[in-house]
């Protein structure tokens, strides 16, 4: 890891350095990915406590394991892997929840970001994360790291632990089911 010019320059201080100098790094590293990781939790929860509350999550983890980081993956890869883990935290808590208050009827999703005082988008920012909703969480996940935060294929797989093809077939798929759901919610 040391003066590997892939990594972010604060990395090295948030791994080996104490005091100031390690919080300053955290700093950095917050400011550089906080609006990231909040985003791609955000399109992958669609609720803001929930992508709030990972974010938080995955920032916590990553200052109470950052001397496990080796440097093998770009940070990135490494800290999408982290807000990934919390954001499936999340989902299966929710999915536990709603089991235990279990209603029949699917949630109106436009309705709910219409109704969520964080959520700044117009009606096209509403129905496109409406659909996202609808889709498989895989496809979810591949379509919001590829489109929102423009991953790479390949890290897209690493981080999903799949194949580059198998990447690409998800967003594909993914990105037509939302067209799909686009045109049909304009009618």
């Amino acid at each position: 890891m040391h003066g590997n010019p892939s990594q972010p320059a604060w990395l090295e201080d948030l791994v080996h350095a104490t005091g100031l100098k390690r919080e300053q790094a955290f700093a950095a590293m917050m400011q550089a990915w906080h609006v990231p990781i909040y985003s791609f939790l955000r399109s992958m929860l669609n609720e803001h406590d929930d992508a709030a509350d990972a974010t938080q999550e995955t920032f916590l983890q990553v200052f109470r394991s950052i001397e496990t980081f080796r440097g093998a993956a770009k940070f990135s890869t490494w800290l999408y892997t982290i807000a990934r883990r919390k954001g499936l935290d999340a989902l299966r808590s929710r999915k536990q929840l709603a089991l235990r208050h279990s209603h029949s009827e699917a949630p109106d999703w436009e309705a709910r970001l219409e109704a969520d005082p964080f959520f700044d988008g117009d009606e096209a920012e509403r129905k496109l994360y409406a659909a996202l909703q609808l889709l498989p969480a895989r496809q979810r996940e591949v379509f919001t790291l590829r489109y929102f935060q423009e991953i790479p294929y390949a890290d897209i797989a690493e981080l999903t632990g799949t194949s580059e093809g198998a990447a690409k077939a998800s967003y594909f798929h993914a990105k037509n089911k939302v067209q799909a759901h686009l045109a049909s919610s304009a009618d």
